[in-house]
């Protein structure tokens, strides 16, 4: 299997130049937000250009969304720090057993955290978010159903093998996060670009692109990385390497 790691480099400038561009699409919606709600409120009820206005706000929140995104891929929105459970996010997703079952997806579970580290330096809310958006890519991937397998496993790494921002801050010990698809996989000429927030290999109208961007943010705002696995006609892999948190003297 093809095997990447994203260019650090190259997703830096890429991420200052999404951030940058986001915030001043935000000013851009709130200027439109506050005239559309001024626009609203001065008229009448039942006038019929309440309803256009209407659409004119949901648009924007949409778009908002969007910029949120674009945000957490450019390392702009703050992430509250804190530990987080790996096991508990894993488990989660349990409640989607049967909506993936109706697509011939069949989820696995593999969690072998104990006696390892079971907890993450890192925002909980960030976490779930980014299970979300790989379990959507994995699932997205296999349009003829499957198995989709999620694996949490401890990994204690030699410091040269450390790819976080902050290598020192990070430690050698991680929890690795990962997620398996035996779907129709990814071709070679474009596994280096899946985190570039707007690039997808799905048909026009089933995905934004910015998913894996999502991903990758949280994982470098948490002082970790994500790497990608994948070989056409097999199936890919997405791992997350995050910091194990530090465990309580004596445990």
């Amino acid at each position: 299997m093809a095997k990447i790691t994203p260019d650090r480099n190259k997703m830096d400038a890429v991420g200052r130049l999404a951030g940058g561009a986001a915030h001043d699409l935000n000013n851009i919606l709130g200027a439109i937000e506050g005239y559309a709600t001024l626009m609203q409120n001065s008229l009448p009820p039942g006038d019929p250009a309440r309803q256009d206005l209407d659409e004119i706000r949901k648009a924007v929140s949409k778009a908002a969304r969007l910029t949120k995104t674009f945000f957490i891929f450019g390392l702009k929105t703050p992430m509250q720090r804190g530990t987080a459970s790996l096991r508990a996010a894993a488990e989660k997703l349990r409640s989607r057993e049967a909506e993936l079952a109706a697509r011939g997806i069949k989820l696995e579970l593999e969690l072998d955290l104990a006696p390892g580290p079971q907890d993450v330096t890192g925002d909980p809310a960030r976490l779930d978010l980014l299970l979300e958006h790989l379990l959507s890519n994995a699932s997205d991937a296999m349009p003829s159903g499957g198995t989709l397998a999620v694996a949490a496993r401890p990994a204690e790494l030699e410091p040269e093998a450390v790819k976080s921002v902050d290598p020192a801050g990070a430690g050698t010990v991680f929890c690795r996060l990962s997620v398996r698809d035996t779907g129709t996989g990814i071709p070679p000429e474009n596994l280096a670009n899946i985190f570039e927030p707007f690039f997808t290999t799905k048909e026009k109208g089933k995905g934004t692109g910015l998913g894996l961007a999502v991903v990758y943010g949280i994982a470098r705002q948490s002082n970790g990385w994500v790497e990608a696995e994948s070989e056409p006609g097999k199936g890919s892999e997405f791992s997350v390497f995050l910091p194990a948190a530090p465990r309580p003297a004596g445990v």
